[in-house]
C-alpha cells in the first residue's frame, strides 16, 4: 500500500520540481529604468542573452511602469532596430504586467526567428510620434481644403509652399497610400469612401491661417467638396510596410496574449512558416486617450506559408490601414523547366523548405494535381538579386506540367479558428481574407466593416498570386451588421468587395460543367442585418450551404452597390439555400446564377433562382 501511496504522489512531485525550476528574470536586474525615459533595448537583449542556450521555462518580468525603446542610430539607415530580438531561443514568456511600452523613430516591436513555445503577454506598445497624422476637415471647396492639425501631436513645417511632417529622426510629406476619411461621431470609415479620396491635396500649396488650419490649395480628387462633412476626420500616412510589428518566422507554439498596440509601421502581426499561433485578447486597435482615428499602418496580422493551427480570440482591431485577417500561401509560377526532376519558380518559391510536398497545378484548370517532395531549393540570382528559385523534387515531374504552370506548398497550409472577435468598420478594407485547404472555423464573431466581412479568394498569376482552394469552411453563429457601406458600387477592384460574404477565385468557370474551384463552405445560424441587396457573391464553389440564418433589413443606410440581388452565383455546384428566415422588407431576393443549371440549387422558394439577365457584366475589373 505504501508502495502504491508513493508511486501516486510522484507525478505531483515531478510537477512541484518543475514548477520550481520555472526561472524568473527581472528586466531591472539588466539595468532598466521604469518611467524613465531610458532606452530600454540595452537591458532587453541582456536578459535575452542570459536566456541562450537553456530549455527551462523563463519568464522575463517587467514590473509594472513606463519602458522606451529607441532606436540605434549606428546602424543602417535601412534597418529598423528591434525591440525584442528572440533568435533559436525557447520556452521564454515575456510578462509586461500591465506596462506601457513607448518606441520611438524606426523601430519594430519584436521578431521571433526559429523560437519555440514563446509567450509575448501584459503590455500595450505605442510611439510617442507615430508615422501617420490626424486632421480634422473644417472646410472643402472646389479651390482648398481647410485642415486642421494639432502640430504639438502631429508636427510638420511648410517647405517651399509644401507640407512637410516630422517625426523622432524623419521628415515626410502625406504619401498618397490610403488617407482614409472617418465620420466625426463614430469615427468609422466614412460611406461609399475608398482609398485616397482627397487625391494630390496634400502635394498642393499650404499656408497656415491661423487656429491650427492649413489650407491646402487644391480640389479633392475622388469626392465631391459638399460631401464632405465639417468635423470629417483625415488619417494622413507617412509610410508604407516600413517595418512589421511583430514577426512570427520559423517559429512554433507563439502566444500573444494581452496586449494592445496602438501603432506599428506595417503588419501588427506576422507570421511566416510558423507553427501554432494563438493571439488571445491582443489588439491592435486606436489610442482613442489621445484623439486618434488611426492604428497601425497596415493589416492587423497577416500568415503567410504557415501550418498547424492559427487561434484569434477576443480581439478587436480598428484603426488599421488594412484587413483585419489574412491568411494565406503562394502560387509559384514554373518559369523553366530544367530536367524532369528540376524547375525554376519565380520569387514566390521562397516560402517552399527542403522536404515539402507541392502541388502542381495547370494554368488551364486551376485544379490542385499531382504530389511531389522536395529534394533541394536554391535561389537563382540575376545582378545580385533574387529572381527565382530552382527546385529539385524527389522524382520525376508530373506528365504534362509545362512553363507557365503552377506548384504550391502543400506541407505549410494553416487550420484557422477566428471566435469571439469584433471586427468593425472603424479599419479599411475588408474584414477576413482566409484562404487554405485546412479546416477554418469562424464562429460568434460581430462583423461591421466597411468591405466585405469575409473574402475568399485564391489567385493564380495575379498581382498577389495568394493560394489556394478551400475544402472545409464553417461560417456559424455570426452577426454582420451593416457591413458592405464602402464595398463594390462601380466595378473598381480598389474598391472593397461585392457582398456581405465575397468568394472569388481568380479561376473562372467556362460553362455548367467546369470543375468548381473551391468546396465545402457553410453558412449556418448567422445574423444578417443589411442595408442594401448582396448577401453572398460566390464563384466556383462546390458544396455551399447557406441555411438557417436570418436576414433583417436595415435602414441606417442608403443602398449603392451594383450587385442587386440577395445572391450572384458562377459555377457553382450542389448549392443548398433553405430554411433562413427573412424580414418582409427585405425584397431584394433573387439568386443569379450563370455558368450553372437551375438544378446545381435547391432550397426553398424564399429566393427564387434565376439566370442572370443577357448583357449584364459580371465579370469586372
Amino acid at each position: 500500500m505504501k508502495k502504491r501511496v508513493l508511486l501516486l504522489l510522484l507525478p505531483a512531485l515531478f510537477a512541484f520540481e518543475n514548477a520550481g525550476a520555472q526561472k524568473i528574470l527581472s528586466i531591472t536586474d539588466f539595468g532598466a529604468e521604469t518611467d524613465s525615459w531610458k532606452n530600454v533595448v540595452p537591458a532587453i537583449r541582456k536578459a535575452l542573452q542570459a536566456c541562450e542556450g537553456q530549455t527551462e521555462e523563463t519568464i522575463i518580468n517587467f514590473p509594472a511602469g513606463r519602458y522606451d525603446f529607441w532606436p540605434s542610430y549606428g546602424e543602417t539607415e535601412q534597418a529598423a532596430t528591434i525591440g525584442f530580438e528572440l533568435k533559436q531561443l525557447k520556452n521564454i514568456t515575456i510578462d509586461g504586467n500591465g506596462s506601457e511600452f513607448i518606441f520611438h523613430g524606426k523601430m519594430q516591436i519584436a521578431r521571433l526567428d526559429s523560437c519555440e513555445n514563446i509567450s509575448l503577454v501584459n503590455f500595450s506598445v505605442d510611439w510617442d510620434r507615430p508615422y501617420i497624422s490626424q486632421g480634422e476637415i473644417v472646410r472643402a471647396t472646389n479651390e482648398y481644403l481647410d485642415v486642421r492639425i494639432d502640430k504639438t501631436k502631429y508636427p510638420y513645417i511648410i517647405e517651399n509652399g509644401k507640407i512637410m511632417f516630422t517625426g523622432e529622426g524623419w521628415k515626410s510629406p502625406v504619401l498618397r497610400t490610403f488617407n482614409n476619411l472617418y465620420d466625426k461621431d463614430r469615427k468609422e470609415i466614412l460611406p461609399q469612401t475608398w482609398d485616397d479620396m482627397l487625391g494630390d491635396v496634400f502635394e498642393q500649396k499650404a499656408e497656415e491661417t491661423g487656429g491650427n488650419i492649413v489650407r491646402f490649395h487644391g480640389k479633392p480628387l475622388r469626392i465631391e467638396p459638399e460631401k464632405i462633412e465639417k468635423g470629417t476626420f483625415v488619417a494622413l500616412c507617412h509610410a508604407h510596410y516600413l517595418t512589421t510589428g511583430i514577426d512570427i518566422l520559423r517559429s512554433k507554439n507563439t502566444v500573444l496574449k494581452d496586449l494592445t498596440i496602438y501603432h506599428a509601421l506595417s503588419h501588427g502581426v506576422y507570421g511566416e512558416l510558423s507553427e501554432n499561433i494563438t493571439m488571445d485578447n491582443a489588439s491592435m486597435t486606436v489610442n482613442e486617450a489621445k484623439g486618434r482615428v488611426f492604428s497601425i499602418v497596415a493589416d492587423a496580422s497577416h500568415f503567410n506559408t504557415c501550418k498547424g493551427v492559427i487561434k484569434i480570440e477576443n480581439c478587436a482591431h480598428t484603426g488599421h490601414c488594412d484587413d483585419f485577417i489574412n491568411v494565406h500561401g503562394f502560387y509559384s509560377e514554373i518559369i523553366a523547366i530544367v530536367d524532369n526532376r528540376t524547375i525554376t519558380v519565380n520569387s514566390r518559391g521562397g516560402f517552399t523548405l527542403p522536404g515539402d510536398e507541392i502541388w502542381f497545378l495547370k494554368r488551364s484548370d486551376s485544379q490542385r494535381g499531382e504530389v511531389r517532395t522536395v529534394e533541394s531549393i536554391v535561389p537563382v540570382y540575376d545582378n545580385n538579386k533574387i529572381t527565382g528559385y530552382r527546385i529539385r523534387l524527389t522524382s520525376a515531374l508530373p506528365e504534362q506540367i509545362k512553363v507557365s504552370d503552377f506548384v504550391e506548398n502543400k506541407t505549410w497550409t494553416p487550420s484557422l479558428e477566428l471566435r469571439n472577435c469584433r471586427i468593425l468598420k472603424k479599419h479599411r478594407a475588408r474584414g477576413i481574407l482566409v484562404s487554405t485547404p485546412q479546416k477554418v472555423v469562424i464562429e460568434n464573431n460581430y462583423f461591421r466593416t466597411a468591405g466585405t466581412a469575409i473574402l475568399i479568394v485564391g489567385e493564380l498569376g495575379g498581382v498577389w498570386s495568394e493560394s489556394g482552394a478551400v475544402t472545409d469552411v464553417s461560417i456559424r453563429n455570426n452577426v454582420f451588421e451593416d457591413c458592405l457601406t464602402s464595398g463594390n458600387k462601380s466595378g473598381s477592384p480598389w474598391q472593397w468587395g461585392d457582398a456581405v460574404i465575397t468568394i472569388l477565385p481568380s479561376a473562372r468557370p467556362l460553362d455548367e460543367r467546369t470543375e468548381a474551384f473551391h468546396e465545402n463552405i457553410f453558412i449556418r445560424n448567422n445574423v444578417f442585418k443589411v442595408f442594401d441587396a448582396p448577401l453572398v457573391r460566390a464563384r466556383s464553389v462546390k458544396e455551399l450551404q447557406f441555411t438557417e440564418n436570418n436576414i433583417i433589413k436595415s435602414f441606417n443606410y442608403s443602398p449603392y452597390t451594383w450587385q442587386k440581388s440577395a445572391f450572384l452565383l458562377d459555377g457553382c455546384r450542389k448549392v443548398l439555400v433553405k430554411n433562413n428566415t427573412v424580414d418582409p422588407q427585405y425584397t431584394t431576393r433573387s439568386l443569379l446564377i450563370e455558368h450553372m443549371k437551375k438544378g446545381d440549387v435547391k432550397g426553398d422558394k424564399l429566393f427564387p433562382v434565376d439566370f442572370v439577365p443577357k448583357g449584364m457584366k459580371t465579370y469586372l475589373e
